[in-house]
């Protein structure tokens, strides 16, 4: 029955109204409508699984390695970092040279870095600064991670010589990326005009002094050509069964009778016999310069003289064995590329991962087949590229062989590292200077050297 106040229409309309708030009340809250088949595709073709969520690529860790640096240094170090490079993507292995050269500007820096805490995490040391910075304790021992890490290390490789001569009291406290004998480097033309035999195996003191003399020549009182250069003071002293530091390391051992005699021999070659050149000389050209341009026969070096050598155009040259004493002894002079890892590296697993790389036998093939050092790797010495190098002038493949050969024979040795090498070397230098000017004698140089190097003890 239709009230009398409502007409049929608006009747339907307030059941329509109250019918759908009945259904809503009888809902509780009101609640999302169920989205369409079209809807659900559609929100599932925008939706990234949990799963499949991009990460932040991780960041590469930086480890930066330092070195004196050149024009030639650093081209060559290029393919090696290169290379690390694709072995290693995870890590950023920086070059970083100090651009120094090989002088002492490059020990100031390093000095000065390490002292501010912001030394580069692998460098390699210089000579005279190897047993300072061992005990101010710069050095991350290597021994751990040459054991944790044998598959890129390959530490049997290495001649014993190199790595005796990284050993700090025992502990590893560097990786030899190279390193060379000192050998004779001559003028095989200046020696075949005097028909003088070429240097060898056999030769001692006494056959060099009698070389030099034949080849020095004068213009008036001018030297215009002189034999031999200076010999390197550690290796004739050993050489003659001297020794610079007792073993305990509390006493200098030079004022011996056999440093003397040494010592005597190095002086007369300036002084007495006039073969080798005297300071004035020096300050005037230097013996490299001397030999590059034909004005000295004979001069001491180590093969990564051949970087400067190899450019010679006017004669033919070779290198020859350090000589023997007098006594029948050769002990030469191990320079070693000591390549260390800073104990204050944040990152010690991958500067190590480096330094291994670096003195790797593929790292140093990569730049020692440049042509310009000497490799610590007894297998790098027998490869096709090292062992048959010739270049324009070079008269044979000593100019290679003979360093390696030292080493097999055990003649070669590093200078042992001293916590006050540093000051030891400066007062040798100093006394020297005596010995080649004259101004004292070979005896009284020793005397003195040793007094000044016992109050160093």
């Amino acid at each position: 029955m239709v009230s009398k106040g409502l007409t049929r229409r608006a009747l339907l309309l307030k059941v329509s109204l109250g019918a759908v708030g009945v259904a809503v009340a009888s809902c509780g809250p009101a609640s999302k409508p169920e989205p369409t088949k079209a809807v659900e595709e559609q929100a599932k073709a925008t939706q990234v699984a949990p799963e499949q969520t991009p990460l932040a690529p991780k960041e590469k860790v930086t480890v930066k390695f330092m070195v004196p640096g050149s024009q030639q240094e650093d081209a060559d170090f290029k393919p090696v970092f290169d290379a690390f490079a694709e072995k290693y993507p995870d890590i950023n292995g920086v070059y970083a040279p100090a651009g120094t050269g090989y002088t002492p500007e490059y020990d100031e820096k390093l000095m000065t870095m390490l002292a501010g805490g912001v030394a580069p995490d692998v460098f390699k040391t210089l000579f005279g600064k190897f047993g300072v910075l061992g005990a101010m304790g710069v050095y991350l021992p290597l021994d751990d991670y040459v054991a944790a890490y044998p598959e890129i290390t390959d530490f049997e490789d290495f001649f014993e010589n190199h790595v005796q001569g990284c050993r700090i009291q025992g502990k590893l406290m560097a990786l030899p990326n190279d390193g060379a004998p000192e050998a004779i480097w001559y003028n095989v033309d200046l020696f075949q005009a005097e028909g003088i035999e070429f240097p060898n195996w056999d030769w001692t003191w006494d056959r060099m002094t009698e070389a030099a003399t034949r080849l020095t020549k004068k213009e008036g009182d001018i030297t215009v050509q002189y034999g031999v250069g200076h010999p390197f003071w550690l290796e004739t002293i050993w050489s003659n069964g001297g020794e610079v530091i007792s073993e305990d390391g509390k006493k200098c051992l030079l004022d011996s009778p056999e440093v003397v005699e040494a010592l005597t021999w190095m002086q007369d070659l300036v002084v007495r016999h006039k073969v080798s050149p005297g300071p004035q000389a020096l300050s005037e050209l230097s013996e490299t310069d001397r030999f590059t341009t034909g004005k000295l026969g004979a001069y001491y070096g180590v093969r990564g003289a051949l970087g400067t050598l190899r450019s010679i155009q006017s004669f033919d040259f070779d290198a020859a064995p350090m000589l023997k004493s007098n006594k029948g002894k050769r002990v030469t002079r191990l320079l070693i590329g000591w390549t260390s890892v800073w104990k204050g590296t944040k990152h010690p697993d991958e500067a190590y991962k480096l330094a291994a790389w670096i003195c790797s036998r593929e790292g140093q093939r990569l730049r020692i087949s440049r042509g310009y050092a000497h490799p610590s790797r007894k297998s790098l010495v027998q490869e096709d590229w090292y062992r048959n190098y010739k270049c324009d002038r070079c008269h044979s493949t000593n100019v290679n062989m003979v360093f390696p050969q030292m080493l097999l024979n055990g003649e070669a040795r590093a200078w042992p590292p001293y916590p006050k090498e540093g000051e030891i070397l400066r007062v040798i230098n100093t006394q020297l200077d005596h010995l080649w000017d004259g101004s004292k004698s070979a005896e009284q140089v020793a005397r003195d050297m040793t007094a000044e190097i016992d109050q160093l003890l």
